[in-house]
């Protein structure tokens, strides 16, 4: 065996080119590894193993042909170089076509399968290495066999991976993933180069140095490709923080529910209005909307079907009010409407009218039509208030003076209204004690039979002995009662002790009366009325026949579901 003097300038920039791409494929490999660690993206995985399985085949392919000076094709030692080549150079191709088809369509595939594609895959290489190599006359089918088969299938890997990536779901579409993409198009146009300049044997002498120097464009693109890697993994936890950072902005600012905007930046909207408005000398207006008996829906129709009543008059709002106007839910079913750029209080009432509108058409839920009403404040600038806490507070205080006065109203803001809410406030309070200190009183009306003149029985009427405000009707404090819930205690007061008394008035002698007791809606729905009214004739001793209990034309037409079970029970 003898050695060479000196190697083909060819031979020397083919071996320079392709240690400097196994050293390169290594660096990238590591740097893949490390972003694999950082963001466990799975097509990293075999991404990784792909460059090291390309280190091996440029390594192991600047050694054989290091040997091949001085070797023959067939000796041990060269082969089982070109065996390691091969080998790495498929696997470096399945690898990569393996993470591209995760990055492509976001689905792992299982590791068993994996397994035997990467054993098929290392069984082809070594077979397309060792065919024919005992025949040291076929140079020109073993340089078809070891390299332009792989060049050719690397070509079409590099080809698919850039086509995966144009077409992959990120979530950041910046530079690193063009030049990604870029790089792999080179890469897959450079095996093509190459392919084309070694079609014939004849033209491999004459492009020698060149097809030489080729291998170092491979190590370029593969610098550009590891840095469009770097550098668009790191945009897409950039755009990743900015979304997480727009989520929680999304669920501090804005109602879950209906996607509104919420109190805080309906304020901030406001206030912002309001400085415009001073220099421009308009005015703004607020609309403090509350839907009437929306709880008799949520008690009645269940929870589902109230959220998709306020989904559906958010939305109605929404797509009514101008784009310079804002809307907010403020909890509840209570929202606000801010009128932008107002020039008169006419144009707030042409606003409340457009929304109002739109809130009366019928809402269709699993094929039943609900209509809901509103009771609606309006709060003018600067005329009510020149502030947006103070703003909203005048709108919400005309709301409840047109909620006091029958609902399904519009009520402008007065000095008066501002007191309403604080009155209505005091009222509740003092509503929960009214029962334990025991001011409330029943007065008893007589029925007479117009016939005969005789008493035939008495109508319970309600009365509160307020502390402060004297004998109080019940339509001063009934509505409150009815929208707080203690309507319920004070309505099974009133049957126990209205029961009692007729009962003792009947022991006295007047055998022929009857106790007659109001329901309301409230006291229709509860679940326990049944029950309770005959607890209530079994305490008192009163007989069923005795008792009388009234409802209304307008509780009976708004009875639904359990009340009107309740009725046909009672």
């Amino acid at each position: 065996m003898s050695f060479p003097s000196q190697m083909p300038l060819y031979t020397v920039i083919t071996v320079a080119g392709l240690f400097t791409q196994s050293a390169v494929s290594v660096l990238i490999a590591l740097v893949l590894g490390g972003l694999l660690r950082q963001y466990w993206r799975p097509f990293l995985r075999h991404w990784t193993w792909s460059w090291v399985a390309l280190s091996v085949y440029a390594g192991a392919g600047a050694s054989a042909l290091v040997l091949a000076q001085w070797r023959p094709i067939n000796d041990p030692l060269r082969l089982s170089l070109a065996l390691a080549a091969g080998i790495g150079g498929y696997l470096q191709i399945a690898w990569l076509l393996l993470g591209t088809s995760e990055l492509a369509f976001g689905r792992v595939l299982p590791e068993r399968t994996t397994r035997w594609i990467i054993a098929a895959v290392s069984v082809a290489g070594a077979a397309l290495v060792l065919a024919y190599s005992w025949d040291v006359t076929r140079t020109e089918l073993l340089f078809t066999l070891r390299v332009s088969v792989r060049r050719a299938a690397a070509a079409v890997a590099f080809l698919i991976g850039g086509i995966a990536i144009t077409r992959a779901p990120m979530i950041a579409r910046g530079i690193g993933r063009r030049v990604v993409m870029l790089a792999f198009f080179g890469l897959s146009a450079q095996q093509v180069h190459f392919l084309v300049l070694t079609v014939s044997s004849a033209m491999r002498p004459r492009y020698a140095v060149y097809l030489a120097s080729l291998a170092f464009v491979d190590v370029m693109l593969y610098v550009a490709l590891a840095m469009g890697l770097v550098i668009w993994l790191l945009e897409e936890e950039r755009q990743a923080t900015m979304d997480a950072k727009a989520r929680i902005e999304q669920i501090a600012y804005h109602d879950s529910l209906t996607g509104l905007p919420n109190r805080q930046l309906f304020l901030n909207q406001l206030g912002m209005a309001l400085h415009h408005a001073r220099r421009a000398g308009t005015m703004c207006a607020v609309l403090f909307l509350d839907l009437d008996r929306f709880k008799e829906v949520n008690d009645s129709l269940g929870h589902a079907v109230g959220d998709v009543v306020l989904k559906t008059v958010a939305e109605r709002i929404r797509t009514t009010i101008r784009a310079e106007d804002s809307v907010t839910r403020l909890g509840g079913d209570e929202f606000a409407v801010l009128g932008s750029e107002i020039l008169s209080p006419d144009d707030a009432l042409l606003l409340t009218e457009r929304i109002t509108t739109a809130l009366k058409k019928a809402i269709v839920v699993d094929g039943q039509e609900l209509f809901v009403t509103t009771s609606l404040g309006i709060s003018l600038f600067p005329g009510d208030a020149t502030d947006p806490e103070n703003l909203l507070k005048t709108a919400d205080a005309a709301m409840y003076r047109a909620k006091a006065q029958g609902r399904d109203l519009v009520e402008r803001y007065t000095h008066e209204a501002r007191l309403a809410p604080r009155d209505q406030l005091d009222m509740e309070s003092n509503l929960q004690e009214a029962l334990d200190l025991r001011q409330l009183v029943l007065h008893y009306q007589p029925i007479v039979n117009t016939r005969s003149g005789q008493v035939r029985g008495v109508e319970a009427l309600l009365r509160w002995n307020h502390p402060t405000r004297g004998l109080l009707g019940p339509l001063e404090f009934i509505p409150l009662a009815e929208a707080t819930g203690a309507i319920v205690p004070v309505g099974e007061w009133v049957l126990r002790t209205a029961c009692a008394q007729v009962q003792a008035w009947r022991h006295q002698g007047q055998t022929q009366l009857r106790a007659t007791v109001n329901m309301s809606v409230r006291q229709l729905q509860h679940a326990e009325l049944l029950p309770r009214v005959e607890e209530t004739l079994a305490d008192t001793l009163l007989p069923a026949e005795c008792l009388e209990l009234e409802i209304t034309e307008s509780v009976a037409m708004r009875s639904s579901g359990r009340a009107v079970d309740n009725l046909r029970a009672l």
